[in-house]
Protein backbone atom coordinates (compact mmCIF):
# COMPACT_ATOMS: atom_id res chain seq x y z
CA UNK A 1 0.00 0.00 0.00
CA UNK A 2 3.33 2.46 0.98
CA UNK A 3 4.36 1.76 -2.80
CA UNK A 4 0.81 4.46 -3.97
CA UNK A 5 1.78 6.86 -1.70
CA UNK A 6 5.51 6.87 -2.45
CA UNK A 7 4.60 7.09 -6.48
CA UNK A 8 2.42 9.92 -5.02
CA UNK A 9 5.64 11.91 -3.99
CA UNK A 10 7.07 12.11 -7.21
CA UNK A 11 4.16 12.76 -8.97
CA UNK A 12 3.38 16.35 -7.25
CA UNK A 13 7.64 16.87 -6.79
CA UNK A 14 7.98 20.36 -5.75
CA UNK A 15 4.39 21.11 -5.92
CA UNK A 16 3.73 19.48 -2.55
CA UNK A 17 6.31 22.76 -0.80
CA UNK A 18 3.05 24.59 -1.49
CA UNK A 19 1.09 22.81 1.32
CA UNK A 20 0.27 24.00 4.50
CA UNK A 21 0.98 22.07 7.80
CA UNK A 22 -2.02 22.03 8.46
CA UNK A 23 -3.62 20.74 5.55
CA UNK A 24 -1.76 17.59 5.56
CA UNK A 25 -2.20 14.16 3.28
CA UNK A 26 -3.85 12.14 5.70
CA UNK A 27 -2.14 8.84 5.66
CA UNK A 28 -3.60 5.40 6.29
CA UNK A 29 0.12 4.15 7.83
CA UNK A 30 0.83 5.29 11.23
CA UNK A 31 4.60 6.47 10.80
CA UNK A 32 6.82 8.56 12.78
CA UNK A 33 9.80 10.25 11.86
CA UNK A 34 12.35 12.13 14.43
CA UNK A 35 13.88 14.79 12.73
CA UNK A 36 17.43 16.32 15.16
CA UNK A 37 18.28 19.80 14.86
CA UNK A 38 22.35 19.41 15.71
CA UNK A 39 23.60 21.79 17.93
CA UNK A 40 22.26 24.59 20.00
CA UNK A 41 22.70 26.99 22.93
CA UNK A 42 26.51 28.29 23.36
CA UNK A 43 27.30 24.92 21.39
CA UNK A 44 26.68 26.87 17.92
CA UNK A 45 28.38 24.45 16.02
CA UNK A 46 30.08 25.64 12.47
CA UNK A 47 30.44 28.77 12.00
CA UNK A 48 30.20 30.52 8.08
CA UNK A 49 33.62 31.76 6.62
CA UNK A 50 31.89 35.41 5.51
CA UNK A 51 28.79 35.83 6.80
CA UNK A 52 29.35 34.29 10.30
CA UNK A 53 25.75 32.05 10.33
CA UNK A 54 26.10 29.40 12.91
CA UNK A 55 25.36 25.79 12.14
CA UNK A 56 22.98 26.18 15.42
CA UNK A 57 21.04 28.32 13.18
CA UNK A 58 20.99 26.72 9.74
CA UNK A 59 19.77 23.13 11.42
CA UNK A 60 16.80 24.51 12.99
CA UNK A 61 16.50 26.27 9.10
CA UNK A 62 16.24 22.98 7.54
CA UNK A 63 14.83 21.13 10.05
CA UNK A 64 11.10 22.88 9.87
CA UNK A 65 11.20 22.72 6.25
CA UNK A 66 11.96 18.70 6.39
CA UNK A 67 9.12 18.73 8.88
CA UNK A 68 6.66 20.55 6.00
CA UNK A 69 7.39 18.40 3.68
CA UNK A 70 6.84 15.01 6.22
CA UNK A 71 3.96 16.62 7.88
CA UNK A 72 2.51 17.23 4.58
CA UNK A 73 2.69 13.82 3.32
CA UNK A 74 0.78 12.44 6.65
CA UNK A 75 3.84 11.49 9.07
CA UNK A 76 4.14 12.20 12.27
CA UNK A 77 7.38 14.76 13.13
CA UNK A 78 9.02 14.84 16.47
CA UNK A 79 11.53 17.57 16.75
CA UNK A 80 14.56 16.96 19.37
CA UNK A 81 15.20 20.50 19.17
CA UNK A 82 12.49 23.75 18.52
CA UNK A 83 14.38 26.68 19.54
CA UNK A 84 17.88 28.20 19.36
CA UNK A 85 18.69 26.63 23.05
CA UNK A 86 20.43 23.40 23.26
CA UNK A 87 18.86 20.22 25.45
CA UNK A 88 21.17 21.17 28.64
CA UNK A 89 21.10 23.02 31.44
CA UNK A 90 22.86 26.13 31.61
CA UNK A 91 25.29 25.69 34.33
CA UNK A 92 25.63 22.00 33.02
CA UNK A 93 29.69 20.76 33.97
CA UNK A 94 29.28 18.84 30.85
CA UNK A 95 26.36 20.27 28.31
CA UNK A 96 27.57 18.43 25.40
CA UNK A 97 26.66 14.78 26.89
CA UNK A 98 23.85 16.15 28.53
CA UNK A 99 22.89 17.14 25.59
CA UNK A 100 22.99 14.04 23.35
CA UNK A 101 21.34 12.36 26.55
CA UNK A 102 18.26 14.24 26.47
CA UNK A 103 18.28 13.75 22.62
CA UNK A 104 18.18 10.24 22.89
CA UNK A 105 15.95 10.01 25.72
CA UNK A 106 13.63 11.86 22.79
CA UNK A 107 13.79 9.42 20.42
CA UNK A 108 13.11 6.62 23.22
CA UNK A 109 10.02 8.01 24.13
CA UNK A 110 8.08 8.53 20.75
CA UNK A 111 10.10 5.35 19.29
CA UNK A 112 10.12 6.47 15.67
CA UNK A 113 10.40 4.44 12.47
CA UNK A 114 13.68 6.62 11.76
CA UNK A 115 15.95 9.76 12.95
CA UNK A 116 17.50 12.36 10.12
CA UNK A 117 20.03 14.48 12.05
CA UNK A 118 20.57 17.72 10.14
CA UNK A 119 24.05 19.32 10.20
CA UNK A 120 26.76 21.45 8.77
CA UNK A 121 30.24 20.47 8.00
CA UNK A 122 33.51 22.36 8.07
CA UNK A 123 36.71 21.76 6.85
CA UNK A 124 40.23 23.23 7.01
CA UNK A 125 40.81 23.43 3.24
CA UNK A 126 37.60 26.06 1.99
CA UNK A 127 37.62 23.79 -1.53
CA UNK A 128 35.95 20.85 0.29
CA UNK A 129 31.96 21.09 -0.68
CA UNK A 130 28.72 18.98 -1.04
CA UNK A 131 26.43 17.13 1.17
CA UNK A 132 27.11 13.90 2.98
CA UNK A 133 25.30 11.10 4.98
CA UNK A 134 26.62 9.02 7.38
CA UNK A 135 25.41 5.94 9.18
CA UNK A 136 26.25 3.62 12.41
CA UNK A 137 28.66 0.99 12.28
CA UNK A 138 27.74 -2.65 11.32
CA UNK A 139 24.09 -0.77 11.18
CA UNK A 140 22.30 -2.02 7.61
CA UNK A 141 18.84 -0.21 8.36
CA UNK A 142 20.58 3.16 9.17
CA UNK A 143 22.73 2.16 5.96
CA UNK A 144 19.77 1.89 4.03
CA UNK A 145 18.05 5.06 4.88
CA UNK A 146 21.59 6.58 4.45
CA UNK A 147 21.58 5.40 0.70
CA UNK A 148 18.15 6.22 -0.13
CA UNK A 149 18.83 9.90 0.89
CA UNK A 150 22.27 9.89 -0.65
CA UNK A 151 20.23 8.86 -3.75
CA UNK A 152 17.95 11.58 -3.81
CA UNK A 153 20.43 14.60 -3.02
CA UNK A 154 22.79 13.29 -5.89
CA UNK A 155 19.79 13.90 -8.05
CA UNK A 156 18.19 16.84 -6.57
CA UNK A 157 21.36 18.95 -5.24
CA UNK A 158 24.77 19.57 -7.09
CA UNK A 159 27.80 18.39 -5.76
CA UNK A 160 26.42 15.78 -3.33
CA UNK A 161 28.67 13.08 -2.16
CA UNK A 162 28.21 9.54 -3.76
CA UNK A 163 29.76 8.12 -0.99
CA UNK A 164 27.89 7.37 2.46
CA UNK A 165 30.08 7.09 5.22
CA UNK A 166 30.02 5.27 8.69
CA UNK A 167 30.44 7.56 11.74
CA UNK A 168 31.13 7.33 15.13
CA UNK A 169 28.78 9.53 16.56
CA UNK A 170 27.21 8.92 19.88
CA UNK A 171 22.99 9.14 18.37
CA UNK A 172 24.77 7.22 15.24
CA UNK A 173 25.50 4.81 18.34
CA UNK A 174 22.86 4.76 20.14
CA UNK A 175 19.42 5.21 18.84
CA UNK A 176 16.53 2.20 19.11
CA UNK A 177 16.02 3.32 15.05
CA UNK A 178 17.70 3.49 12.06
CA UNK A 179 19.43 6.72 12.33
CA UNK A 180 21.91 8.90 9.57
CA UNK A 181 23.54 12.08 9.95
CA UNK A 182 23.09 14.57 6.78
CA UNK A 183 25.63 16.98 6.83
CA UNK A 184 24.04 19.33 4.15
CA UNK A 185 27.59 21.41 3.49
CA UNK A 186 30.54 23.06 4.33
CA UNK A 187 30.67 26.57 6.02
CA UNK A 188 34.08 26.72 5.45
CA UNK A 189 33.67 26.90 2.00
CA UNK A 190 32.48 30.44 1.12
CA UNK A 191 30.61 29.86 -2.15
CA UNK A 192 28.62 27.06 -0.59
CA UNK A 193 27.76 28.64 2.85
CA UNK A 194 26.65 31.78 0.63
CA UNK A 195 24.59 28.40 -1.82
CA UNK A 196 23.76 26.93 1.83
CA UNK A 197 21.76 29.71 2.93
CA UNK A 198 19.47 30.44 0.16
CA UNK A 199 15.36 29.54 0.08
CA UNK A 200 15.32 27.89 -2.98
CA UNK A 201 18.50 25.67 -2.27
CA UNK A 202 17.02 24.65 1.08
CA UNK A 203 13.73 24.00 -0.21
CA UNK A 204 15.17 21.74 -2.79
CA UNK A 205 17.95 19.95 -0.10
CA UNK A 206 14.92 19.28 1.78
CA UNK A 207 12.76 17.90 -0.61
CA UNK A 208 15.79 15.57 -1.50
CA UNK A 209 15.95 14.43 1.75
CA UNK A 210 12.21 14.11 2.20
CA UNK A 211 12.35 11.95 -0.77
CA UNK A 212 14.74 9.57 0.73
CA UNK A 213 12.93 8.75 3.42
CA UNK A 214 9.48 8.06 1.54
CA UNK A 215 12.05 5.83 -0.62
CA UNK A 216 13.33 4.30 2.45
CA UNK A 217 9.94 3.82 4.05
CA UNK A 218 8.77 2.27 0.90
CA UNK A 219 11.69 -0.66 0.58
CA UNK A 220 11.47 -0.75 4.00
CA UNK A 221 8.14 -1.97 4.02
CA UNK A 222 6.22 -0.07 6.79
Amino acid sequence: MFAVFFAFVFLFGFFVSKLSVNASIVSPLNLKVIIDAGHGGVDGGSVGTNTQITENELNLIYSRKLEKYLTAFGIEVVQTRTSPDGLYDTFSENFKKEDMIERQKIIEEANPELVVSIHMNKFVLQSENGSQVFYGKDDEKSKQLADCIRDKLVQYCENARELTLEGDYYLLNNSIAPTVIVECGFLSNPTEELLLQQEEYQEKMCYAIFCGIIAYLNVANF
